[in-house]
């Protein structure tokens, strides 16, 4: 029983977003998202055509202006739920991250997750946001600036997550790509490549579009205040929001040499997770 809940606690937060109508095609909609709890599962041998990281939703980001090897996500390294904790960790270990951003956590419950002092992550320099899913709030906008703000003072490689890795994980990294020049299909199909590890939704599909035009793609025309992604410039929009957010634009400048690797900074290039 306990399992079911946290199923469907994590499928929970999908549902918020689609109340206000309740037209036929906006039922269906809902009950998609229902559906979508029947696939979610903890447990490994549910995911036999996923490999290990995929299973855990890491990956290297390496859309357009972001050097290899630099930034990551991925579901949380530390919050239990299967083993998909234990293969992030080891996998941002192999990467060689050094900064965590937390999008999830704050710092007391940071530090009581079952294996956490004795984590590759615990010994890294993490900053804990504990952000809410309410992507046009003062509290995620000014939460959004303090990563971005601590990222441009810290070292990479960078990891990003929240719990699964999927929503404010998924438009705090969609800024960032933004921000580095990402074409809106690239900044999608970013997006989108969790919703096929947690759910098997696949590219091209009734479900992708379904997904990709009420989530990435109206939550980041909201944010940056555009009428849509596909014909908005991105990294001016992103730099704007993120000026309006109250970040500095040093601070801006300086984490766009980060990802871009175009400091002096001593990086090595990207880590082969196969």
């Amino acid at each position: 029983m306990k399992n079911s809940k946290k199923i469907f606690i994590f499928v929970a937060v999908f549902l918020c977003f689609f109340i206000a109508n309740s037209d036929a095609k906006e039922i269906n909609k809902k009950n998609f998202y229902r559906s979508l709890a029947s696939r979610l599962s903890k447990n490994r041998e549910d995911y036999q055509n996923l490999n290990d990281y995929e299973f855990a939703n890491f990956r290297e980001i390496t859309s357009t202006g972001i050097a290899a090897g630099i930034l990551y996500r991925s579901s949380s390294p530390v919050k239990t739920w299967g083993n998909r904790n234990i293969i992030a960790d080891r996998a941002a270990m192999r990467a060689g991250v050094k900064t965590f951003v937390n999008l999830a956590d704050d710092y007391k419950n940071l530090a009581g997750y079952r294996g956490f002092s004795e984590s590759y992550y615990s010994a890294q320099k993490i900053i804990c946001l504990n952000l809410n899913l309410k992507f046009k709030s003062k509290n995620f906008q000014a939460g959004v600036a303090r990563a971005v703000n601590f990222m441009a003072d810290s070292e990479p490689p960078y990891l990003i997550h929240c719990d699964l890795g999927k929503d404010r994980c998924g438009i705090f990294c969609a800024i960032l790509e933004s921000l580095m020049g990402a074409s809106s299909e690239e900044i999608v199909n970013d997006y989108m490549i969790s919703f096929y590890n947690y759910f098997g939704i696949m590219p091209g599909s009734d479900e992708y579009n379904l997904v990709a035009n009420n989530e990435i793609k109206p939550f980041l025309a909201s944010i940056f205040e555009v009428k849509n992604i596909e014909s908005a410039n991105l990294a001016s929009a992103a730099a704007e929001y993120l000026l309006k957010a109250g970040v500095p634009l040093k601070n801006i400048e300086t984490l766009k040499e980060k990802l871009s690797n175009s400091g002096v900074y001593n990086i090595k290039n990207s880590v082969s997770l196969t």
